[in-house]
């Protein structure tokens, strides 16, 4: 309200024009120290802004000659890879004032050469090094979200997917360390299809791995994805994903893969399901982490006997029906597996019992 007496606004009128607060207007006595003053009373929550439509061949330079206009500039970085009209930036400004201005400034007026249109400017809805802080509405370091004390038996493994493969265990650790102590990182290292690289995450606690999913799912994007990663909570908790999550969450042990287990026919349906056109070179590892998003795998037999290309095949059998339809339902034509030239084929087995003999 001051600022819009000072500005010979009406108390009841907006004294700018591109903030539901307030903005700069031409030919406002100081206008900038007025915008400050009032959006410290604000306390704008975000340094990093979101810069769209801007030119392919846009640089570091470039950025921060403009953006060092409303303030102090503290990191850039460009979107490598972008397909052409669709290039985008972040800008991260010294302080959340600063940002607030600049986007107030430059959201849709600020035009580059070579670009059709103006660019587009909001505050990054994540504050972290790609994009994996959010923001919950306080200054950015404030403390995350607390959640409920979990049992010790509680998952504390997360799987993460859609990684470049070109991922590291230092960039895992280091990104997932801002929610907690990583005790353990497993990175895939067989072959598979750019951007379907995957990894296990362990953190010293449940709650510390619930941070994790929650602030990280659909958010993070590492260097050399065109996506953001997939984060869940690893169906499987032990070395190796063998230790598989029981009904209430909590940790049940299952045989070590790799060991016969006996197969349970629960009443209720079919639980193995028959995996075919897979490629000669697919792994029990590789099938395991692949169906473990659909529910509790407890087994996978993967035929090692010569066959033709592209005609490889495999049973994997899940605790429960439910999850064997599932996994039939989301992957039967749809999923390929790395190293194949085409989707899968995946249906119920006919025959449920160990090596298919009972019907």
């Amino acid at each position: 309200l001051l600022a819009a007496e000072a500005l010979g606004r009406p108390v009841g009128g907006c004294a700018f024009e591109r903030c539901s607060a307030c903005a700069p207007r031409p030919g406002a006595r100081d206008a900038r120290a007025l915008w400050v003053s009032a959006h410290a009373a604000v306390g704008m929550a975000s340094r990093k802004l979101f810069v769209g439509s801007l030119p392919n061949d846009i640089t570091d330079a470039s950025l921060l000659a403009e953006f060092g206009k409303y303030g102090q500039v503290e990191d850039i970085f460009i979107k490598p890879g972008c397909e052409l009209g669709r290039q985008w930036a972040f800008v991260t400004m010294a302080d959340p004032i600063q940002a607030q201005f600049a986007k107030d400034s430059t959201d849709r007026i600020l035009h580059w050469p070579g670009c059709e249109k103006p660019c587009d400017v909001m505050v990054a809805k994540n504050q972290g090094m790609f994009g994996q802080d959010s923001v919950h509405g306080g200054p950015v370091g404030q403390p995350a979200p607390v959640f409920a004390q979990a049992s010790p038996s509680a998952p504390k493994k997360i799987f993460v997917g859609s990684l470049p493969l070109t991922i590291t265990d230092a960039e895992l650790r280091a990104e997932f360390s801002r929610y907690g102590a990583v005790v353990d990182v497993h990175v895939n290292n067989k072959p598979c299809e750019p951007g379907r690289n995957w990894a296990f995450v362990t953190f010293a606690t449940p709650e510390q791995a619930q941070m994790a999913k929650v602030s990280a799912d659909r958010v993070i994007v590492f260097p050399g994805s065109d996506k953001a990663c997939e984060v869940t909570m690893a169906k499987h908790q032990g070395a190796f994903g063998q230790d598989a999550l029981g009904p209430t969450g909590g940790v049940q042990q299952v045989a070590p893969q790799g060991y016969v287990q006996q197969q349970v026919v629960v009443a209720g349906g079919p639980t193995k399901i028959f995996v075919g056109s897979l490629p000669q070179q697919v792994s029990q590892e590789i099938l395991w982490a692949e169906f473990s998003k659909f529910g509790e795998v407890v087994d996978v037999h993967v035929n090692y006997k010569p066959c033709d290309v592209g005609k490889n095949w495999a049973f994997i059998t899940f605790a429960m029906p439910e999850q064997a339809t599932y996994a039939k339902d989301c992957t039967d034509k749809t999923l390929v597996i790395p190293g194949g030239d085409r989707p899968c084929e995946v249906m119920l087995a006919r025959n449920q019992g160990l090596t298919g003999k009972e019907k």
